[in-house]
């Protein structure tokens, strides 16, 4: 059970610490593409209920996470979403990459939550585990879908159709994502 709580404080830590940077981002003046903005809020939601929720997890909680833990997980983190005072001098399709890997890494801490929550046969813990993986999963898929629009409009001045050039981006990128090319052996 000790493995169970240990994954449980992890995830709650690094998803308070994404969620700090989230909030830096929403406010920063850098992020002005409305499609950025509309997506941040959308992570700041769900990571926000995902916290709360984890949080009513008393038995696996641990009011205060240890030293080890919180030095892990921010530094893994500081070089993800960095630090606000680079947040205003970094484009936004940067502070987007870091954000989905930032995702990205959710995902797979979710994956294991759920795995261990069914070994340990907590059925809540796993359902929760299951349905925030479900929803850092949409998250991700935006922002893959987001990062085209935000790169082509950083680059407009070097073209003229940047919309055009992001359209058909979003149409080719996504492709990568369709289940027949995932099923293909290397």
């Amino acid at each position: 059970m000790k493995k169970l709580s240990t994954c449980t404080n992890d995830l709650l830590t690094y998803n308070k610490h994404f969620l700090s940077a989230i909030r830096s981002q929403k406010t920063s003046e850098t992020v002005t593409n409305p499609k950025a903005v509309d997506l941040l809020h959308n992570i700041d939601i769900a990571v926000t209920n995902q916290i709360n929720e984890l949080e009513n997890f008393d038995d696996l909680v641990s009011d205060s996470t240890t030293d080890e833990i919180k030095d892990k997980i921010a530094s893994a983190f500081g070089t993800i979403a960095g630090n606000v005072d680079s947040l205003r001098k970094d484009p936004i399709s940067k502070i987007l990459r870091d954000d989905y890997t930032a995702l990205s890494m959710m995902a797979s801490g979710y994956t294991m939550l759920y795995t261990a929550a069914l070994t340990y046969e907590r059925e809540r813990l796993a359902n929760f585990a299951k349905e925030s993986l479900s929803r850092i999963a949409q998250l991700i898929t935006e922002c893959s879908q987001i990062i085209p629009f935000v790169v082509a409009d950083e680059l407009s001045d070097e073209s003229k159709n940047s919309n055009e050039i992001a359209e058909k981006a979003l149409e080719e990128t996504q492709k990568a994502w369709d289940v027949k090319n995932t099923m293909v052996e290397a």
